[in-house]
């Protein structure tokens, strides 16, 4: 069992909210069973379908997550794959709730919600446009490349997030977040790998997942605001580890990969072949169990099941959130010049900003100013030395940036500079 404690970060989006739903009554559990599974391919949907839906019931989850369900791929000729798992998942014990095709995507992601275990409390979906990111001329690029890497054009500029809000019998809430990336920077089906080509694909690919991650993160963070529902975000991330850019914002905001956490000495922690579901969970969550079911056969993916533990999981109440401490720079030393800057964002609903200077030797002054420019006469704090610890406190600081400098009095190293917000 692995408990990881909660790392806040403070970020709000806006988006539309659908209104809250009719619920059926709750049965009181200790555990929730978080289930995610792309089921695009694999034989024969005529055949498959049920198979689908068997191999994920095996599991008695509690929360359902599918990936690129197919609206064209169809088992009859009024029946295209969603709806077919619609009807699968149709009696009183499920509510299923559909991506009905904004802006014609051809990947669906429908959530399935057990109604015995949670109120549904609200549910939604997030539109997510890479061209946000990058300009149209390089999502023609992105699209080139990945026909030159990945020969078939199944990537689109749209990507989406789906999420539900569900309540259980004693009050906790979870937000469940579902979504799906796609594509990797690896050459496959014998495209050459031109070194140029496949640098500038890389690029474009980890700024557009990014961008996607960051969007995520911020959702979950809205969720929480909104509902007080702690954060779970679940999906084909096609990524396996947790240098990867894209994967690294989503637990630098706040989440941790649950397969990872309770397998790190397995196989180098390198997924099962066809384990590129993730389901990261926020800090605050226990996860009792993370796996993949490697004996399913109806997909060309193995399902993933995460589940998490209810006992003693608490959501901060945001009104008392702990203090937040960013390490902003290690081992900083004193260079030619006499001073060094550094900037700090601040995020709206900062109450309270103190800066911190440590650890080392040799002495530097400390000044912090809101803007650009900051020197021995544009300031908003000069702290003063106290045995080689340094500090600036500023309350209710401005959101936007501001600037840190340190004034060189002697050659200085190893010094340590620390954001605390509240």
């Amino acid at each position: 069992m692995l408990s990881i404690k909660k790392i806040a970060l403070a970020v709000l989006c806006s988006i539309s909210l659908s209104c809250p739903l009719l619920f059926s009554t709750a049965v009181m559990a200790k555990e929730v069973k978080v289930v995610s599974y792309n089921v695009l391919s694999g034989s024969n949907w005529e055949t498959r379908m049920d198979d689908v839906a068997r191999e994920v019931l095996a599991h008695n989850p509690d929360i359902i997550a599918f990936q690129e369900v197919l609206p064209s791929l169809r088992r009859r000729d009024s029946d295209d794959q969603q709806s077919g798992l619609e009807r699968e998942f149709s009696d009183d014990k499920w509510q299923f709730f559909r991506w009905n095709q904004e802006f014609g995507h051809r990947n669906c992601a429908p959530i399935v919600v057990n109604t015995d275990r949670f109120t549904v409390v609200a549910n939604g979906s997030l539109i997510l446009d890479f061209t946000d990111e990058i300009t149209e001329a390089q999502w023609q690029d992105l699209w080139d490349l990945h026909d030159y890497f990945h020969k078939e054009h199944t990537f689109v500029e749209i990507r989406y997030v789906t999420w539900v809000v569900v309540e259980d019998t004693d009050g906790q809430r979870y937000s469940v977040m579902n979504t799906h990336y796609e594509t990797y920077p690896e050459a496959e089906h014998g495209a050459p790998e031109d070194p140029v080509k496949k640098a500038y694909f890389e690029e474009l690919l980890h700024r557009v997942f990014v961008h996607m991650s960051t969007k995520s993160v911020e959702q979950g963070e809205f969720l929480r605001q909104t509902y007080n529902a702690s954060p779970i975000l679940v999906g084909d991330f096609e990524y396996g580890d947790l240098t990867d850019p894209a994967i690294k914002t989503i637990v630098d905001g706040g989440y941790f990969d649950t397969w990872l956490a309770l397998n790190v000495e397995s196989n180098q922690n390198r997924r099962p072949a066809r384990g590129i579901d993730h389901i990261f969970a926020s800090n605050e969550l226990t996860v009792k169990e993370a796996f993949y079911d490697n004996d399913a056969t109806a997909s060309d993916h193995s399902p993933l099941i995460a589940v998490f533990e209810l006992d003693g999981t608490t959501i901060p109440d945001p009104d008392e959130a702990e203090p937040k401490t960013t390490i902003l720079e290690q081992a900083i030393a004193s260079e030619e010049s006499t001073w060094q800057r550094f900037n700090y964002t601040v995020e709206e609903g900062v109450t309270s900003l103190n800066i911190i200077l440590q650890g080392g030797e040799g002495e530097a002054i400390l000044y912090l100013r809101e803007g650009e420019r900051v020197s021995r006469k544009r300031y908003d704090c000069m702290a003063t030395i106290n045995d080689h610890s340094q500090e600036c406190l500023i309350e209710n600081p401005k959101p936007g940036n501001w600037t840190i400098g340190l004034y060189k009095i002697s050659t200085y190293s190893d010094k340590t500079l620390t954001a605390v917000t509240e």
